[in-house]
């Protein structure tokens, strides 16, 4: 049985490889520009939370015009707390698209 501690260590460990990922994007992108005042990592983190609120609204515009039955609130089963399916769903996405854009990358040279 996978205890609460692991997972909770599993997604820790998953959102700072995704922020490390990102601000790898970051650095190689601003190699030729002038520097900038903010961190990679304040940049990471305000990409990430722009995507997934991008991804989180075309969701919801989405659900909404298929009107599509989602419910507002899921169980987490190991934390005992509730969370929203679609923002869960955007914040995942968001988190793994570092990864899909650098396979993308690699595939398309």
């Amino acid at each position: 049985m996978v205890t609460i501690g692991v997972l909770l260590f599993l997604a820790v460990i998953t959102a700072l490889f995704s922020l490390r990922e990102k601000t790898r994007q970051i650095r190689l992108r601003d190699m030729s520009s002038e520097p900038d005042r903010s961190s990679p990592l304040s940049r990471a983190l305000a990409e990430l939370v722009g995507t997934a609120g991008g991804i989180y609204l075309s969701l919801t515009l989405a659900r909404d015009f298929l009107k599509l039955d989602v419910p507002g609130r899921v169980p987490v089963w190991p934390w005992h707390i509730e969370v929203e399916p679609l923002a869960a769903l955007s914040l995942v996405l968001a988190l793994l698209q570092p990864y899909v854009m650098r396979l993308y990358h690699e595939f398309n040279r």
